[in-house]
């Protein structure tokens, strides 16, 4: 009897331990923007204890496994799918896998992968695979089980192999999901193109079973111009006592095992042991069909299985003079007497045309098929056999025109079909007041680099700041000529305002206390790149040598790196058209490491400090004035004035903080309540500003 419980408990824990695995079931390299979403699906196998795993990675033709992710979030999981995606997979993941809204899942960069990557489970105690997909130390591009653009899903029935047994999946192969899916304006899901998601099961089945999966749509050509281009699908089969016959319901569409080969109306797709694997069929649209559009299934069938179907569509358009117009014209622009302006491009194509492709440039533009060569009112592209391949047809702003702004529509025509036009606009600007100055650049030691940007300040009274633009120009790429990135807003400024460009508001207000002027990623620059001031199309400032990086092997040119740091203007300089070192001042780089804002940095960003001799008392036509003492220490400044007109007077902190604004009285300004430091203090009369800096001892 004893004997006999003892057999009973043995079994019984046996059977406890069994199947207590986890399971990879299916992988996704998705063809949404970025090549999203990214999905691992593992299934808990029995009770899965998964703070006993980790998940590893090895990317292309590398040898060896990295990007550890513990699987312990997970916690103990029974019979049932978790998954694992990527950050960048948050939006696509939602539109092409609705079902997994609530299913568990973890963000981690080691499904970062691509289609030719291998990944796998471990035991994190001693590193020994559980299971793997994809071969061991072999990049996977143009193999059979590469999943580019495309997924794999495992055979019910089958793992953990302890490594990768191919046979055990079902792979339809590379680009399988290219174009589909709703992020591409396609009807089915991923999900639904896959066949679904958590579908494996640990009962092998033993019935005939046949798989199609992908989608073969826009299946198109031209009247008299077929076959056409070809679309894919994959069919495979288990348990199987036949082979497999794909076959075309009619004569629209034909089918090969080879691309490029011989097309048939119908295809064998040959079993071994009763498994077919994965077999990439090729579609296309036959030739010589009439104009319409087409729609049917292809059928894959085998003796005692159930029949499955594909649906395949395509069209067949009309032979008619049809071109096309690519591309957005840039703004064409010079400065007064040294036109032409900048080349701007746009892009013609054409198909069964019975006349030359003609542009005709508006009034004060030109056009021309060559950059640099001649140009003209009106260029022709001339047709072969009815056909343009795309060509490039380059446009300007002619030279010997006026100031101010033009605009026109540049007219693109080939008769019968309708003629298309492209917008452009351009300016002649007037000669360079050189009213704006850069005087400060800033690398924040926050989260992104944050905050990230540059300061300017007005010399004089600017009616339309859009006149002024900015570029960046990245590792010593050379000046941007003339591509100007960013323009600023035709808002109008005064002497002595302060404009603060930044990549973003939250940690340039969290560092500095207030909010900058102006938003723009131009300037998420690093601290050994520079930054050109555009005034018109002339550089009138540079911050940084353009054609050289400080910090490139074997450099020459000045250091003025300040990552992580700040570079600030000498007062009484600028603006300087080429870079002068000299004229500025460096924090040196790693100045803000650790620091959480600027008010209590070590070495604190001189904000709003640069003054300029441009900004005295000469700037005033009808006024003249005076500030004493300056320093003070006596609570009080006397500003007295030639003019009896009323004075308004506004004075900044070093953040930029207004702290007082006010007319004067008696000429005298009470400063008692100011905390000890620099000040700015920006005076108005009769239409007519000035600022000047203030010190409180």
């Amino acid at each position: 009897m004893k004997k006999i419980y003892f057999l009973l408990l043995t079994i019984l824990i046996s059977v406890s331990s069994f199947a207590q695995n986890p399971i990879i079931t299916a992988i996704v390299d998705g063809d949404c923007s970025g090549g999203n979403p990214k999905l691992l699906e593992i299934y808990a196998d029995g009770i899965v204890d998964f703070t006993l795993y980790s998940l590893e990675n090895q990317t292309n033709a590398n040898t060896t496994w990295g990007s550890t992710q513990d699987l312990s979030s997970f916690g103990t999981v029974t019979n049932d799918f978790v998954y694992i995606t990527t950050s960048g997979s948050a939006t696509t993941l939602a539109s092409e896998f609705p079902s997994l809204a609530t299913a568990p899942t973890l963000i981690s960069g080691t499904i970062n992968v691509n289609g030719d990557d291998r990944v796998r489970i471990v035991l994190t105690s001693d590193s020994s695979v559980v299971d793997q997909y994809g071969a061991e130390g072999i990049d996977g591009t143009g193999t059979t089980w590469e999943y580019r653009d495309s997924f794999a899903k495992r055979v019910d029935g089958t793992g953990p192999n302890g490594g990768f047994v191919e046979a055990d999946w079902s792979i339809p192969g590379a680009s399988t999901l290219n174009g589909l899916g709703i992020c591409q304006s396609g009807t089915d899901t991923f999900e639904t193109l896959l066949g679904g998601i958590g579908t494996y099961t640990t009962t092998m089945s033993t019935n005939p079973t046949v798989s199609i999966t992908g989608s073969a749509t826009g299946l198109d050509y031209f009247e008299s111009n077929g076959p056409s281009a070809e679309g894919t699908f994959t069919v495979s089969g288990l348990n199987l006592t036949a082979n497999i016959n794909v076959a075309a319901a009619s004569p629209a569409f034909e089918l090969s095992l080879t691309s490029g080969g011989t097309f048939t109306p119908m295809v064998t797709v040959s079993q071994t042991g009763g498994t077919a694997m994965s077999t990439i069929v090729y579609v296309r649209l036959a030739s010589g069909l009439t104009v319409n559009t087409y729609a049917e299934d292809i059928t894959a069938s085998s003796t005692g299985a159930t029949d499955v179907m594909i649906n395949v569509s395509g069209e067949v358009s009309p032979s008619t003079p049809q071109f096309s117009v690519f591309g957005t014209p840039g703004s064409l622009n010079y400065a007064l007497a040294s036109g032409p302006s900048n080349e701007e491009s746009i892009f013609v194509e054409g198909l069964f045309l019975t006349n030359d492709i003609t542009i005709t440039a508006p009034t004060n533009f030109e056009v021309s098929l060559t950059s640099g060569g001649t140009f003209t009112p009106t260029v022709t592209v001339a047709q072969a056999s009815g056909t343009i391949a795309n060509t490039e047809v380059y446009l300007r702003l002619a030279s010997g025109l006026t100031v101010g702004p033009y605009t026109g529509d540049v007219t693109v025509s080939s008769a019968p079909t309708t003629d298309q036009t492209v917008a452009l606009n351009g300016n002649v600007f007037g000669a360079a007041t050189n009213a704006l100055v850069l005087v400060g650049a800033y690398d924040g030691p926050l989260s992104g680099g944050t905050p990230k940007g540059i300061e300017l300040v007005a010399l004089a009274d600017i009616p339309d700041l859009s006149v002024f633009g900015i570029s960046s120009i990245t590792n010593g790429a050379g000046s941007s000529a003339g591509n100007i990135e960013y323009n600023f807003p035709a808002d109008a400024v005064s002497a002595g305002d302060r404009i603060f460009l930044a990549t973003e508001s939250t940690g340039f207000t969290t560092f500095f206390g207030f909010a900058p002027t102006y938003i723009n990623g131009v300037v998420g620059i690093n601290g050994d790149d520079s930054i050109e001031l555009y005034e018109g199309a002339t550089i009138i400032d540079t911050f940084g040598t353009v054609d050289c990086d400080p910090n490139a092997t074997g450099t020459t040119c000045p250091e003025w790196d300040h990552l992580d740091g700040w570079a600030y203007r000498v007062s009484d300089t600028g603006p300087d058209g080429t870079f002068v070192l000299g004229n500025w001042t460096f924090s040196g780089p790693n100045a803000f490491d650790g620091q959480s804002d600027n008010a209590t940095a070590v070495t604190p960003y001189p904000i709003a400090v640069y003054t300029n001799n441009s900004l005295s008392t000469e700037d005033f036509t009808s006024a003249n004035f005076s500030i004493y003492p300056n320093p003070t220490n006596i609570g009080f400044v006397n500003i007295i004035t030639t003019s009896n007109e009323v004075t308004n007077v506004t004075v900044f902190d070093i953040l930029g903080k207004q702290v007082i604004s006010q007319t004067l009285n008696n000429n005298v300004l009470n400063v008692s309540n100011l905390n000890t430091g620099v000040y700015i203090l920006k005076l108005n009369q009769n239409g007519a500003s000035t600022t000047k800096k203030l010190v409180i001892k």
